[in-house]
């Protein structure tokens, strides 16, 4: 069995010792891998780097592609090549020696597995969660669910499904991909695996979580201005593409009320800059024919209706970095109750 690895560097000198160092190291169990590493245009020295491993393939681009966009490039050549799964590993990981080995002996439990995410726990703080899975919320916030929970609290009994796999570490089966596609390239970064898993979905595939497979993750969530550009516009962009029309319509009244509650967030926090262009790019033309386009391919892969994928979406948002006492008192309780109405409505 012939599986990919493929790892997205960025200006990732600090992190490649760490990740491809643990990679010199795994059990491969039989299996027959390659490692690609595409980067993104780095301007430190982070190919030199990569020559010191020469067990990796280095493709560099020249230019930012994007986590979207660059993982796209190595899952094209590893599908090219007859994998029968690709690996997403981020740069800025370390995986411990059995982690592909047991990502593929659960894949392999179902032929409907369409991605198995690894159990993602921090570094250095290696006794806390990182991600056992990734939540939907109905507003089309994604985020990581145990987020620092203690590891040894956790208890797995049997097969547990997840909304979507983080693409911090990830085992997707090649036949699903060529089914539903790849990565939007359109998102370039934030919602590219929501997606993802959700078209997976769609298709009638399951997303579960291989905690056997371990991977150390050296998180860190960004408090970059920048990055609610793209969260704020990839929700909506997702939500637009991959559900009904009568589902949109349900949830559009506290879509807008939500919209009102962040723009103020936004001008409180510094960010309404970002803001306006999420608003200017839903007024491009160019926008919404990628959102048709996205929906009509969508079209072809539903087996399932609305009601079967927001089984897995949550009405809460419990997320540490994010969660102050108003979401945690007031904004959860009020958006339990809305979903509560809500999903009855959905079909």
């Amino acid at each position: 069995m012939r599986v990919a690895v493929v790892i997205v560097t960025y200006n990732s000198a600090r992190f490649i010792p760490d990740c491809l160092g643990s990679l010199s190291r795994i059990e491969k169990g039989g299996l027959e891998t390659d490692v690609i590493v595409i980067d993104n245009g780095s301007t430190d020295a982070s190919v030199e780097m990569l020559k010191a491993y020469p067990f990796a393939e280095v493709v560099p681009t020249g230019k930012n592609l994007g986590f979207a966009g660059g993982n796209n490039l190595g899952i094209r050549m590893a599908l090219d090549r007859g994998c029968e799964y690709v690996y997403l590993l981020n740069h800025d990981t370390e995986a411990t020696p059995r982690f592909l080995v047991e990502a593929v002996a659960m894949a392999e439990t179902d032929p409907k597995i369409g991605a198995a995410q690894s159990l993602l726990l921090l570094s250095p703080d290696k006794e806390l969660v990182n991600s056992t899975g990734n939540a939907i919320h109905f507003l089309g916030f994604g985020y990581c669910m145990d987020y620092r929970r203690r590891a040894d609290s956790l208890k797995f009994e049997g097969r547990k499904e997840i909304a979507y796999a983080s693409g911090a570490g990830v085992l997707l089966r090649a036949s699903a991909l060529k089914k539903v596609g790849l990565f939007d390239e359109e998102l370039f970064l934030y919602h590219e695996d929501l997606d993802l898993g959700w078209r997976l979905r769609l298709a009638g595939y399951v997303n579960v979580l291989a905690p056997k497979s371990v991977v150390h993750h050296k998180y860190e969530f960004s408090r970059s201005i920048s990055k609610y550009y793209y969260m704020e516009r990839n929700r909506y962009v997702v939500h637009v593409k991959n559900l009904r029309w009568w589902t949109l319509l349900v949830l559009a009244p506290w879509l807008a009320l939500s919209e009102l509650g962040l723009l103020a967030v936004s001008f409180r926090s510094g960010w309404w800059k970002e803001k306006r262009k999420v608003y200017g790019y839903f007024l491009k033309p160019a926008a919404w024919r990628h959102m048709m386009a996205g929906r009509k391919e969508t079209a072809k892969l539903r087996t399932v209706g609305d009601r079967e994928i927001v089984r897995l979406f949550t009405p809460t948002i419990s997320f540490q970095d994010v969660t102050g006492p108003f979401t945690k008192y007031v904004a959860n309780p009020i958006m339990t109750a809305v979903w509560a109405v809500a999903r009855i409505l959905i079909i």
